[in-house]
């Protein structure tokens, strides 16, 4: 579903879905929703989707994908972008669920993960045998086994080159220092920073719904 993004979307005599400009020769996946006023950016964000869902991305209203994020999904991956999100530069990994809701910001160099390699998970032969057999693949990609959702709660910051690992919530108005490693859920308002991440205070929540709707009707914006 494609309902007016910021970019003009142009459709080839096959179907296929191309950003108008855009610097990369790819289509679009056929798989993906926009909403109006959001910025996709570049189909190059989507060179390592393989997501197989009847929906495999949604990126909400006005929210933007900036300096072309990768979006790396296998085949049962999904990933759903809010309102008002900004992704800066962004690697985001999905074998399961990665959800990130309204007015959040990811910067530059961050890594949202829902999968990971642990002892626990794969021996270290059976890595090395899955990592050979992908390397014989034709598209290189690895399909992770055990995947964990994460959701990003609203109006949360995640500063930059920070890694999410899977299986994490991370709650409302919460900060995610620069270089963090989270590896454990995050309170709502808390400020996390180190590796791993550890909460060093909390911010007042003073982001309520009534003060949201104050500064989108600003702007006379009515979502």
């Amino acid at each position: 579903m494609h309902k007016k993004p910021a970019q003009e979307i142009l459709y080839d005599k096959n179907g296929r879905m191309f950003i108008k400009h855009d610097w990369h020769p790819d289509a679009l996946p056929q798989n993906i929703e926009l909403d109006e006023m959001c910025y996709p950016d570049t189909s190059y964000s989507f060179t390592t989707f393989f997501s197989k869902q009847a929906v495999g991305f949604k990126l909400g209203y006005a929210s933007g994908n900036y300096g072309h994020s990768i979006f790396t999904t296998g085949k049962h991956g999904k990933i759903d972008i809010g309102k008002f999100v900004v992704l800066q530069g962004t690697r985001i990994v999905s074998n399961l669920s990665v959800t990130i809701k309204d007015h959040t910001m990811v910067s530059w160099g961050s890594v949202i993960t829902d999968s990971w390699f642990t002892d626990e998970i794969l021996t270290v032969k059976e890595r090395r045998e899955m990592l050979m057999n992908t390397s014989k693949s034709s598209n290189r990609h690895l399909e992770f086994v055990a995947p964990k959702p994460i959701i990003i709660d609203e109006n949360v910051w995640v500063g930059f080159g920070a890694i999410i690992l899977p299986g994490l919530t991370i709650g409302r108005g919460a900060v995610v220092g620069c270089k963090s490693v989270v590896t454990e859920n995050v309170p709502p308002y808390a400020v996390v920073v180190g590796n791993p991440a550890r909460v060093i205070k909390y911010l007042s929540p003073n982001d309520t719904d009534e003060v949201k709707q104050q500064a989108l009707q600003a702007f006379n914006i009515t979502q």
